[in-house]
Formats: C-alpha cells, structure tokens, sequence
C-alpha cells in the first residue's frame, strides 16, 4: 500500500513539475515579447504621433494619424457587423438547433474557419467585394445588401423591445394574438430592410469600388464570426436546462427566457468571446492588405482605400529608416494597450452590471 502511494506521489510530482515547467515557459517568452515592445514603444510614443500624419519617405518626423483613425474605423465596423451576427448565429445553434446533423456541421465548420489563415480570408474578400467581375460591380452590390441586412437586424431588435414592453404592460394572453404580433415584426423588418437597400443602392453602389474600407471592415468582420459563434454556442451550453423550465414553468416565453435568463447567464463568457474577438482582428495585417490596402493622406471615406495601423506597422518596419522603425514599434505598444484597455473596460463593466447579481 506504501509502496503505491509512494508511486503515485511520483507520478503527481512528475506531472505538477511538467505542468509548472510548461506555464513557467510560456509565460517567459509572454513577459519577454511585452517587455521588448514596452521597452522600443516608449522611445517612439510622443504626441506627433497621433496628430500629425506621415511625412515624405526620408523625412524625419511626421506621425500616424491616418494610421489611427483608420484603424478604429474599421474595427469599429468591423465589430459591429461580426459581434450580432455571431452572437446571433450562436444562439440559434446553441438553442433552436440545440442537438441537431446541422448544428453539429455549423460548429464542427466554424472550428475549422477560426483555424483559417487571415492571408486566405483577405483573398476571399478580395474576390468577391474589391475585384470587379466583368462590368459587374459585385462589391458594390453586396456591400450595399450586407449594410441594409445589418440596420435591418438592429431596427428589428429595437421594434422587437419596444413591442414587448407593449405586450408586458397591457397583458395580452392569447398565444394567437402574440404570435400574430411577432409575425407583424417580422414582415416590417424584412419591409424596413428592403426599403433601405432600395434607397442606399443608388447613392452607394457605384461609390464601393476597388479598394475601400468596408471590404477590410468585412475581412475582419469574417474573421470574428466564427470565434463570437462557438464561444456564444458554448457559453449557452453551459447554462443548465433546469433554468429554462424554471422560467417555461413561469408562463415565460422562449425570447424572453433566451434574453433575461440565458443571456444573463452567459454574459460573462459572451463578452469574453467579443474580447477575444476584437484582438484577433485588432492585430492583423494580410486581410487588409487584400481589402483596405492603405492610404498615405488622412481619411475617413470608408468608400476608398483607408490606412490601418497594422498595415502602416508593416510597411514602417520593412521600410530603411530609423525613425519609420520606431513608429513601428510605438504603434505596436498602442495596439497593446488598446486590447488591453478593452479588456480592462468590459471586465469592469461585467463586474459593475453582474457582480452583485452573483454574489447575492
């Protein structure tokens, strides 16, 4: 009997030793890469970073602003067209198609998707939003759709809110009439969305042509999508069944359940997930280069090529100049920061809104 505790004391202090060696490694090489981009970033940061825009090759000074102010723009978009999307993909998967061939395929595609290089998304964008087919200016078109889509989903959400603050207040129980009532939400946003793509088609079609910031905002949006999706499936995984007969048992509609109970629930991993999300794409350069491409003057037109400051990174620090390397690396320290600030936020926000709703 001593002899196997004795063993399996061994076995346990092999394994806590490799699992111990293994974080201590990783974690190395994690402080060593922040402290190396903290250490050359500090050198370059100075206000004409974010004030001034690029100076002439060769010309010392000058600063990134377009670099900036780009590259909020297309994450910001980016963000807004990905995060409902995913969440909303993963809700369906997670609640509606909970158990089923197709939400098994939809999981098993979107683990492969986040495995996608980014150089393979940015040609995918390229082909079908940057590079005309024939005299078919699919971008264009598409880009156009994509947009409607998005202000439908939102101004459906909005109405679907607003109604159901109607229907709590003036207590209508006939399972017809509410059904009826939901139908008619659907039908005006289908209505609302296709009136939009009939107005922005004219005015925005013949604008998002070659090279432009929706395409890199898309790109990005691409890449959030599927990492939103399984992060949302899974965190809704968890939430315990029980809880939903609970609120069934309550009189409690399936929509409202999903959002008061099993949004709640989940809250903190979905966010996670969007964090997750936001420095996966915060950093990445190959989409952009395929999409958004880059621009030397200040922007903000997302129907043209709009600098990004991982492009203008790239760019800077394959370029011969000292002063174009050390941009380089402030802009990498305030790309850090900036995924750092996020996370900071969101974690504060969850703390604030949930915090004393868990420990109660």
């Amino acid at each position: 009997m001593n002899a196997t505790v004795k063993k399996r004391k061994i076995i346990s202090l092999i394994a806590l030793s490799l699992s111990t060696g293994a974080a201590l490694f990783g974690l190395f090489w994690l402080v060593f890469i922040l402290f190396d981009v903290i250490r050359n970033g500090i050198a370059g940061l100075s206000l004409d970073l974010f004030l001034k825009d690029p100076a002439p090759p060769g010309v010392e000074g000058g600063g990134l602003r377009n670099a900036f102010v780009g590259q909020l723009e297309i994450v910001f978009f980016a963000t807004i067209m990905g995060v409902p999307l995913g969440v909303l993909a993963g809700t369906f998967i997670a609640e509606y198609a909970r158990g089923t061939k197709f939400a098994r395929v939809v999981s098993i595609l979107s683990d492969i998707m986040v495995s996608v290089p980014s150089i393979v998304v940015g040609t995918f964008i390229y082909s079908i939003l940057v590079k005309p087919i024939g005299s078919i200016n699919l971008g264009g078109f598409l880009g156009v759709l994509f947009l409607s889509v998005i202000i439908a989903i939102i101004f459906g959400g909005i109405l679907n809110f607003v109604v159901n603050r109607i229907l709590n207040n003036i207590s209508i129980k006939k399972p017809a009439t509410v059904k009826l009532i939901n139908l008619s939400v659907v039908l005006m946003t289908v209505l609302f969305g296709l009136t939009t793509f009939i107005v922005l088609f004219p005015k925005f079609v013949d604008k998002i042509y070659g090279f432009n910031g929706w395409a890199g905002a898309s790109a990005l949006a691409f890449i959030m999508i599927p990492v939103v999706l399984r992060t949302t499936e899974d965190m809704l995984t968890l939430v315990p069944w029980t809880l939903r007969e609970a609120a069934f048992a309550l009189g409690a509609s399936y929509y409202r359940v999903i959002k008061d109970i099993v949004y709640r629930s989940a809250i903190t991993g979905i966010i996670t997930g969007v964090i997750l999300s936001i420095s996966r794409v915060a950093g990445e350069t190959a989409p952009l280069l395929f999409t958004s491409f880059n621009n030397q003057f200040f922007t903000t037109n997302m129907n043209e090529p709009i600098a990004s400051l991982t492009v203008m990174i790239f760019t800077y620090a394959m370029g011969p100049y000292e002063d174009w390397h050390r941009q380089a690396w402030a802009s990498a320290l305030v790309i850090t920061l900036f995924i750092l600030l996020i996370t900071v936020i969101a974690r504060s926000i969850i703390h604030y809104k949930f915090g004393k709703h868990k420990s109660q």
